[in-house]
């Protein structure tokens, strides 16, 4: 797997409504399916892990909204 790690800043539910719908709409446009996703609230935002199969599609996603590829642990081992 090759997860990507985004926070959202953002604080209100239009905003993060807005962001969300982005990222589907950009991952729909490209046919990219993730394989799962997270969320979690933390102290500076909303954080989310999107866990993609294929590499250049984990990159694209992380350029594109601001992400950074991380390092998986065992628990990203999704199937």
């Amino acid at each position: 797997m090759y997860p990507v790690e985004i926070i959202f800043s953002e604080s209100t539910e239009d905003a993060l409504t807005a962001k969300m719908t982005a990222m589907r709409e950009w991952l729909d446009h490209r046919r990219f399916e993730p394989a799962s996703f997270r969320h979690t609230f933390t102290a500076s935002g909303l954080l989310f892990e999107v866990y993609f199969k294929v590499q250049v599609e984990a990159e694209a996603f992380a350029i594109e909204f601001g992400g950074r590829s991380i390092t998986a642990g065992p628990e990203a081992a999704i199937d």
